[in-house]
C-alpha cells in the first residue's frame, strides 16, 4: 500500500470543495493546482481523461445480466467460496453501520454484496449491485477500479471520485491475490455515504481480504488432499504405464516412477517436478504463468477428468508405452543381440546389472544383509537404483514368500501419508476412501515394506511409525483398537540423514532404529565400464518388449555414454536409451541417434577433435542434416539452430565437402 492510498489529514476531508474545485478544472482541460490532490487520485484522474471516462455517470451499459453473472460467478467459485464465511459474518457486523461490503471479480464486476440493509437499498440506485462493473474505464475513479488497477489497497472519498453522481459516497477497498501464486483473485470493498467515513473501514476491508485470502489456501490444499486421495488406487495399480495427476489449473500433482521413461519413449520432453503450493505459500513477488501449462502438453486422448462428489477436482493422464511394431506371434523365436533374460524371468540379485568392483562390493554387502532380520538402510542419490536393491534382497531373503510392497514418503501430504502407510478408517481425512483401507505396513505382513525417501517422513509420523517397528503393531488412522504385523523394513534416502537429525528434521531414536545396517549404492558415474552393459541391457529389453528386430548399439555410441557424467544415474541411462530407441529406424544406432539435447549438452567437453565421440555425433548430425536438406546450408543452420557462419565453421572442422548448390 502506497502512502497517499489513505485518506487521513488529506484535503478530501478538510476541504472537500477543493477537490470538487480541482476536477472540475481538469475535467474542462485546466491545469490541477498542486499539492491538493492525492498522486494517487491525480494519476487515476488523468487515466480516466486519457480513457474519455464520461465524468457524470458511470456506463450502465456495463451491467451484465442474470445468465452472465452467474457464468461469472462460476468462473469464480473458488474466490466465492472462500468468502462465504466472510460475507456471511459482514452481515451482521455492518447492519445499522450505514456501510456494506462487496466481493469483487478481477474484471471489477461486483459478486456479491452484504451489509446495512438500507444501504444496500440505497446501492441500488447507484449501480453498486452485483452485475455492475466498477473498473476505472467503466466507472471512474473509484476505489473498487483504482485499487485493481494499481493492485494495492485505497480509499476514495467523496469529489475524489471521476463520476460525478457517485460523488456522495466514500470506499475503502483491498485487493485479494492467491496465496500461493500472489496473482490478483479480486477486491473487497467497503462503501456508504460521505458521512460514513472512518479509518476501521479500509482496517476491515484489509482484514477481509486476508481472511479471504487464508480460506482461499485451506480450501485449495482440502481440494490437492482430496486429489491425492482419490487417485491413490490408480498410482498403484498403474502396471507399465505412466500415470500424471494435474489439478484443475494444469499443474503436475504426483507421477509414478515410470512417467518419465513413457514420455521419453515418446519423444516428450516436459518438467515432471511436481508444483508444491506449500513451498509458495505467501511468497513475494510477481505472478508469473506457465508459458505453456504441462498439461496442455499432454494429449488429450491420454487425459480423463477427476470426479469427486460430483465435482470434477484434477486431472489424471495415462500414458502407455508406445509399440515400435505388431507383437510377435506367440511361440515365435526372435534373432535378438543378445540372450538377456527378461525381468519377469529374472529375481534377485540376478536383476541387478554391472562389472566395476565398486558395484560388486555393493552387491556382495546386500546379499549378506538379505540374510539378516534387521531393518537395512539403503542410501544414494536418486536414479541409482534402490528399489532394485532392495526388491532383490527382499527375494532372497527370508521374507521372499511374502509382499514386497513400496512406499514413496515423498510427495504426499501428512495425512495422505498416514493413511497410506497406517489405513485408515471412512471418514478419518479429507480424501479418505469410503469404507476404510488398509495400509502399506499391513499389507507387507510376513514380506517387506519398502519406504523410499523416509528422510521426508514428516516430524509429527515419525514416533508413530518407531513405535510400529517397537511394538509390532498399528493403528489404522481414526481406530483405536491395534492390529499385529510383522514385517522386514527396507528404507531408502537420497539425503544425509545425520545431519537431518542434527538439524531437527528426523528424530534421532528413528534414525538409530533403522539404520543399523546401511549399505550405499555406488552412483553410475563411479562405476568404470557399466554404462555400457547397463545401456545393452536395456536396449535388449526394448527389443524384446516391442519385436524391434535385430537392431544393436554401436560402439561409438557406447564409447559416448561411458564419457557421461550421468547426475540421473541408471534412471537417466533408461530414459535415454528408450528414446533413442523409439526415435531412431537405424539397424546399427550411432551417436547421431541420440537426442540432440544430449549431444549439445555433451559438446561442451570436447577436447579431443580427431577421436572423441562427441565430435563424431556432432558430425553426424550435421551430416544427416545436409542429406535431409537437400543441401541448403541455410535450412541445415536453422533445424540444427546454429548461425550459418558457424555450420562453415564446423564443415571445415569435420572436412565436410561444403555442397555445390546452396
Amino acid at each position: 500500500m502506497t502512502n497517499d492510498s489513505t485518506l487521513k489529514g488529506s484535503t478530501a476531508v478538510s476541504h472537500p470543495t477543493r477537490i470538487a474545485s480541482a476536477r472540475e478544472k481538469l475535467q474542462t482541460g485546466g491545469d490541477l493546482p498542486e499539492d491538493t490532490v492525492r498522486p494517487v487520485i491525480k494519476d487515476s484522474w488523468e487515466r480516466c481523461m486519457d480513457g474519455h471516462v464520461d465524468p457524470l455517470v458511470a456506463k450502465r451499459s456495463l451491467e451484465l445480466n442474470g445468465d452472465q453473472l452467474q457464468n461469472l460467478r462460476q468462473q469464480n467459485q473458488e474466490l466465492i467460496s472462500a468468502s462465504d464465511i466472510i460475507m456471511s459474518e459482514v452481515k451482521e457486523l455492518l447492519a445499522e453501520s450505514g456501510t456494506i461490503m462487496h466481493l469483487v471479480a478481477p474484471s471489477g464486476t461486483i459478486l456479491n454484496y452484504e451489509g446495512d440493509p438500507a444501504t444496500l437499498e440505497l446501492a441500488s440506485n447507484y449501480n453498486l449491485t452485483p452485475g455492475a462493473n466498477w473498473s476505472e474505464h467503466a466507472a471512474g475513479t473509484n476505489a473498487i477500479g483504482t485499487a485493481l488497477k494499481n493492485a494495492a489497497s485505497v480509499q476514495v472519498h467523496a469529489f475524489e471520485h471521476y463520476c460525478e453522481n457517485i460523488s456522495r459516497w466514500t470506499c475503502s477497498a483491498a485487493v485479494i491475490r492467491d496465496p500461493f501464486e500472489r496473482r490478483l483473485l479480486g477486491a473487497v470493498n467497503i462503501s456508504g455515504l460521505e458521512n460514513t467515513l472512518h479509518d476501521y473501514c479500509l482496517a476491515l476491508a484489509i482484514s477481509g481480504a486476508r481472511r479471504i485470502e487464508g480460506q482461499f489456501a485451506q480450501l485449495k490444499l482440502a481440494k490437492r488432499d482430496a486429489l491425492l486421495g482419490a487417485t491413490i488406487n490408480r498410482f498403484a495399480s498403474s502396471g507399465n504405464d505412466g500415470v500424471l495427476l494435474f489439478d484443475l489449473d494444469g499443474k503436475l500433482v504426483r507421477t509414478n516412477p515410470l512417467a518419465d521413461r513413457v514420455l521419453a519413449a515418446r519423444g516428450i520432453r516436459i518438467d515432471l517436478t511436481p508444483y508444491n503450493p506449500i513451498l509458495t505459500l505467501n511468497d513475494e513477488g510477481d505472478y508469473f504463468a506457465e508459458a505453456v501449462p504441462v498439461l496442455n502438453q499432454i494429449d488429450p486422448r491420454w487425459v480423463e477428468p477427476v470426479v469427486h462428489q460430483g465435482d470434477t477436482i484434477g486431472y489424471l493422464a495415462v500414458i502407455s508405452l508406445p509399440s515400435r511394431h505388431p507383437q510377435a506371434p506367440s511361440g515365435s523365436t526372435g534373432n535378438h543381440m543378445t540372450s538377456s533374460p527378461t525381468p519377469a524371468e529374472t529375481k534377485g540379485f540376478g536383476r541387478l546389472v554391472g562389472q566395476s568392483s565398486v558395484f560388486q562390493m555393493a552387491v556382495q554387502q546386500a546379499k549378506r544383509l538379505a540374510k539378516a532380520p534387521i531393518p537395512v538402510l539403503l542410501q544414494g542419490e536418486t536414479g541409482v537404483g534402490k528399489e532394485l536393491f532392495a526388491r532383490a534382497m527382499h527375494e532372497e531373503g527370508k521374507t521372499q514368500n511374502g509382499e514386497f510392497v513400496a512406499l514413496n514418503c515423498g510427495g504426499l501430504s501428512r495425512d495422505l501419508l498416514a493413511g497410506e502407510l497406517f489405513g485408515h478408517v471412512e471418514g478419518a481425512f479429507t480424501g479418505a476412501r469410503r469404507g476404510g483401507m488398509p495400509g502399506k505396513i499391513e499389507a507387507a505382513n510376513g514380506g517387506t515394506l519398502f519406504l523410499d525417501e523416509i528422510g521426508e517422513m514428516p516430524i509429527d509420523l515419525q514416533p508413530m511409525f518407531l513405535r510400529v517397528l517397537q511394538e509390532s503393531e498399528i493403528c489404522r488412522v481414526g481406530e483405536t483398537r491395534p492390529r499385529k504385523v510383522n514385517f522386514r523394513l527396507i528404507a531408502a534416502t537420497n539425503r544425509d540423514l545425520s545431519q537431518e537429525v542434527a538439524e531437527g528434521r528426523f528424530r534421532m531414536d528413528l534414525y538409530y532404529r533403522i539404520s543399523s545396517m546401511t549399505l550405499t549404492i555406488p552412483p553410475l558415474r563411479e562405476r568404470k565400464g557399466d554404462v555400457s552393459l547397463l545401456a545393452v541391457n536395456i536396449f535388449t529389453h526394448l527389443l524384446e518388449q516391442h519385436s524391434g528386430g535385430e537392431r544393436r548399439l554401436s560402439n561409438s555410441l557406447l564409447e559416448l555414454l561411458e564419457k557421461h557424467s550421468w547426475p540421473g544415474n541408471i534412471r537417466e541411462l533408461s530414459n535415454l536409451i528408450t528414446a533413442t530407441f523409439f526415435l531412431s529406424d537405424q539397424d546399427e544406432l550411432g551417436p547421431g541417434d541420440l537426442p540432440k539435447d544430449f549431444i549439445a549438452a555433451n559438446a561442451e567437453t570436447v577436447n579431443d577433435r580427431d577421436s572423441n565421440p562427441l565430435d563424431l555425433a556432432e558430425k553426424d548430425v550435421i551430416t544427416r542434416a545436409i542429406r535431409e536438406q537437400g543441401g541448403n546450408l541455410t535450412k541445415v543452420a536453422k533445424e540444427l539452430n546454429i548461425a550459418k557462419s558457424t555450420l562453415y565453421i564446423k564443415l571445415k572442422k569435420y572436412g565436410l565437402q561444403r555442397p555445390q548448390a546452396l
